[in-house]
């Protein structure tokens, strides 16, 4: 029987791709360290196609480059005050709402990411992740000179016309992050032209990338003729808040006020979309034989990371550390899992550890 076609999908949710890498790197590390092999496993290779949106986009874009985790957990750790500056003042709810809505430091954070995220990728293109690595790679965003969803791809299909194929990881990571409110727009120059477009966060329409990732993957089977090549989608969030809350009578007919100037709107599209597209990705990859979609265990956050959780540019050491801890501590919870000999935990397990398996072989060649 032919290797599953293995697909990661990574959510969005400000600052907390620090959770993600963490996650990803303390699990692999743990396979390591029983498996016995020294160095840093390229995640990355693990994986047929990633996709991710927002900040999982750009843990997406480094895993697809080959960029080291423990590089991206330090971006997280040094530069998160300076991508959302007033980071004291951000904690306060009043204050820190007002900052939201005027949009202050904006200018001065785009700046600062473009910096970060160029010492990182420096002008790799998707053309050269997929001629270099063979890994498919999809980033969604939206072009808001026709609000339109718009996933910037490697060339992993035929029909696909090759129009990102000299747009820049750096660009694409700036686009998919462009929260409205949180962060500016993002203004690209398209590749192989003069045209300027304006985009934000693919998160308001594909905040959790599973369905895209399960629709992608089928038609990549489907176009090289694998027909009965099993799937394996493998779901990683960014620890979402718990949302939900009670409307009054009076609370119905709220204005902009009432919605924090839209700030809560966006939290509420946010968690719908992690509930909904689960369930959807799972339902498409039922129809094929053998296939799967599971989400990676998340345990109920504590209550002072609950609060943390409340706002996603909160880079103040503590909630990163917070949050890293969190991601330990759901590594040890998914281990458990895996004891139990659990599908999903077993699969994740399986496409990580053939990885770690792979680098130890061409380390000894």
């Amino acid at each position: 029987m032919s290797q599953p076609f293995r697909v990661l999908c990574l959510d969005g949710g400000g600052l907390r791709g620090i959770y993600q890498a963490t996650y990803l790197q303390t699990f692999v590390d743990r396979i390591c360290k029983v498996s016995g092999h020294r160095g840093e496993t390229d995640v990355g290779r693990c994986f047929d196609l990633i996709v991710g949106t927002s900040t999982g986009g750009l843990v997406a874009c480094a895993l697809a480059t080959g960029v080291r985790l423990s590089r991206i957990k330090t971006l997280y750790e040094t530069q998160g005050g300076r991508i959302f500056p007033y980071q004291w003042f951000r904690s306060l709810p009043v204050i820190g709402t007002a900052l939201r809505i005027l949009g202050a430091g904006n200018r001065r954070g785009e700046h600062c990411l473009r910096v970060a995220l160029e010492q990182e990728f420096q002008q790799t293109t998707f053309e050269d992740v997929y001629a270099k690595r063979n890994i498919a790679l999809a980033i969604p965003t939206i072009d808001m000179a026709r609000h339109a969803s718009v996933v910037f791809k490697t060339r992993h299909l035929a029909r696909l016309n090759g129009r990102d194929d000299q747009r820049t990881i750096v660009d694409a990571c700036l686009a998919t992050t462009a929260a409205p409110i949180l962060r500016s727009s993002a203004a690209l120059t398209e590749p192989g032209s003069n045209v300027r477009v304006v985009y934000v966060d693919g998160g308001l329409w594909a905040n959790n990338p599973s369905v895209l990732g399960a629709v992608e993957a089928v038609e990549i089977l489907n176009h090289r003729n694998e027909h009965d090549r099993p799937i394996e989608l493998f779901m990683l969030g960014s620890l979402p808040a718990q949302g939900g809350e009670e409307i009054s009578e009076r609370q119905r007919y709220r204005g902009a006020i009432g919605w924090t100037g839209g700030l809560t709107a966006l939290q509420v599209s946010l968690n719908a979309q992690a509930v909904g597209y689960d369930y959807m990705a799972k339902k498409i990859l039922e129809l094929r034989k053998g296939s799967m979609a599971w989400r990676l265990p998340a345990q109920c956050p504590s209550v002072e990371l609950q609060k943390y959780l409340k706002n996603m540019d909160d880079a103040r050491p503590k909630v990163l550390n917070a949050l890293s801890r969190q991601a330990i501590s759901d590594v040890d919870y998914l281990w458990a899992e895996i004891e139990k000999n659990s599908p999903g935990p077993k699969a994740f397990h399986t496409a990580l550890e053939r990885c770690t398996n792979l680098v130890k072989e061409q380390t000894h060649v």
